[in-house]
């Protein structure tokens, strides 16, 4: 009998580290302060207004502020004293002149009026009466309308304080008679060192980066935090380890992780491949570890572009592994990584078989061209002669120029006097708008000439010929918009008349090859981030 007294007594950490007084509140300062000082000025609103997600302090902000208001021994910076008479009512929720509402259950004009019925009466201890309303946004639009009139015309010693998760779904004209406070969802390094200050008063050993991971799961809910920490130490005891925590949330492993990000740098298809099947023997989700492996590659892009950890928010142990895998990849690399993954995650919402789209995005990722070889081959195409062991084709816009027909006096008058400076505008464009083109004009790989109202483009390459197809619509009007007047691009093939390099160099060759290869692998043309119909019912 005694032991099951002492279990029916047991209070979970959510509710046994509830906040008493506004210092106490996490990670809400900038509502705290206000609202001692009102309180401690005496200027009291009719009525206020808590917006926030849900477990950041809404509810236990009222409360506080409720005994604020009835306390009979307050302190001089508006702090309740939690010991006088009113202060214990509140606390043991047995005070009559505290009334807390849920919206959801509470939501017709009947209980609207009731409340505006007994707000005429005034308060039986203290010196306001309070009504805490909570999820407000549920009431109906009657309800609302309702409670418009006691909100333009209250009682002296009447409160409200309205709390909701959706202040969209509240109509402006009960907005506009509250004072409007908004919660912000707590940062993970506060929910870490609160979680550890209340596991040492609690007797339980937390790991930091256990700590770490509770924080980073509840999405800046404190209470969510506290809950999980309960049902951690009913899990592992006393002694809360980070392995523990992967094997009671089942979260993705970073080990896991790692190898993946290992093999898409190693592009071993086969790795990946069998990586997915691990992932389906141990039960992972496959949306899940999408999303884990999308923040894996932002704190390798985060490192990559930064060169600090300090906007990675991972167990310290795990820094020095993530700068030594960032090396292995550009910053080109990882954001074409993170974008072929988000283009799997939407095509794995509709698909039937979402492993097969989580495979097939993955072995994309894996073949996917790295963007420093594309570099290095442009740099290739743009280097001097000498470097490639002959002559490269000088095959330029400026000796097209001089081949191109003049314009007769006759077209003269009907030709803008913008079309003469089109070539030229042209070489600025590409160096504006694509490296890749620019390289190649510069090198003589690709020429242009003018006839008229008429830019031919001549390609020396087939890979060329594949970007230019690309590209023309872009390059087109930002023609239009420099020279003030539309032309007509057109890709052609150089004239045999025309001076033509002699055999290419094997390297040429090879360099050719090996962008048309690139390119093909930057089209990507298995995944869609935008199914043009559901292959399922919702």
């Amino acid at each position: 009998m005694p032991q099951q007294q002492e279990q029916s007594a047991f209070v979970g950490l959510a509710r046994k580290w509830r906040p008493k007084t506004f210092s106490e509140l996490v990670g809400q300062e900038h509502i705290t302060v206000t609202l001692r000082n009102a309180v401690r000025m005496g200027r009291i609103h009719t009525a206020y207004l808590f917006c926030g997600p849900r477990g950041v302090g809404k509810t236990t902000t009222a409360r506080i502020l409720a005994r604020a208001l009835n306390c009979t021994q307050l302190h001089p910076d508006g702090e309740p004293c939690n010991e006088c008479q009113n202060c214990q009512e509140i606390l043991a929720g047995r005070s009559v002149d505290v009334v807390e509402i849920d919206g959801a259950s509470n939501n017709s004009v009947e209980d609207v009026r009731r409340i505006r019925e007994s707000a005429k009466f005034p308060p039986a201890s203290g010196r306001y009466r309070l009504y805490i309303i909570d999820e407000v946004h549920m009431l109906s639009v009657s309800a609302f309308n309702a409670l418009l009139k006691i909100l333009e015309e209250p009682p002296a010693h009447v409160v409200f304080v309205f709390a909701t998760t959706e202040p969209q779904k509240l109509p402006a004209t009960v907005v506009s008679r509250c004072q409007r406070f908004d919660f912000r969802r707590i940062p993970t390094e506060r929910i870490v060192q609160h979680l550890v200050a209340v596991a040492r008063q609690e007797g339980v050993e937390l790991q930091e980066a256990a700590a770490s991971v509770l924080a980073r799961k509840v999405d800046g809910s404190l209470r969510d935090a506290l809950s999980l920490l309960d049902q951690a130490i009913a899990f592992s005891g006393t002694h809360v380890t980070l392995e523990a925590l992967v094997q009671m949330l089942h979260l993705v492993d970073a080990e896991l992780l790692f190898r993946t990000t290992q093999a898409l740098a190693q592009r071993d298809v086969a790795a990946v491949l069998k990586l997915v099947w691990e992932l389906a023997q141990r039960g992972y989700d496959g949306f899940e570890f999408v999303e884990a492996l999308q923040e894996h590659l932002r704190n390798l892009l985060t490192i990559r572009t930064t060169g600090s950890a300090q906007l990675l928010d991972v167990p310290a142990e795990l820094v020095e592994r993530y700068r030594s895998q960032a090396e292995h990849f550009s910053v080109a690399d990882l954001l074409n990584l993170l974008t072929l993954l988000h283009s799997t995650q939407q095509a794995m919402r509709y698909s039937s078989q979402p492993r097969i789209r989580l495979e097939l995005g993955l072995v994309q990722m894996a073949l996917l061209e790295r963007a420093v070889e594309f570099g290095e081959l442009l740099r290739l195409l743009k280097s001097d002669s000498g470097r490639l062991g002959e002559p490269l084709p000088q095959y330029s816009a400026a000796r097209m120029q001089h081949s191109a027909p003049r314009p007769s006096p006759a077209a003269s008058p009907s030709q803008p006097a913008q079309a003469q400076p089109a070539a030229q505008s042209w070489e600025s464009i590409l160096g504006e708008e694509d490296p890749a083109l620019q390289a190649a004009f510069a090198s003589g790989a690709l020429s242009v000439r003018q006839e008229g109202t008429s830019l031919i483009l001549l390609p020396l390459q087939p890979f060329l010929m594949e970007l230019l197809k690309e590209r023309i619509p872009v390059l087109a009007a930002r023609l239009r918009e420099r020279v003030g007047m539309s032309f007509v691009l057109r890709i052609e093939s150089p004239s045999a008349a025309e001076p033509q390099a002699e055999a290419s160099s094997p390297l040429l060759e090879q360099i050719e090859q090996r962008l048309t290869g690139l390119l093909s692998a930057q089209r990507l043309p298995l995944i869609s981030s935008a199914p043009r119909q559901r292959s399922r019912p919702e």
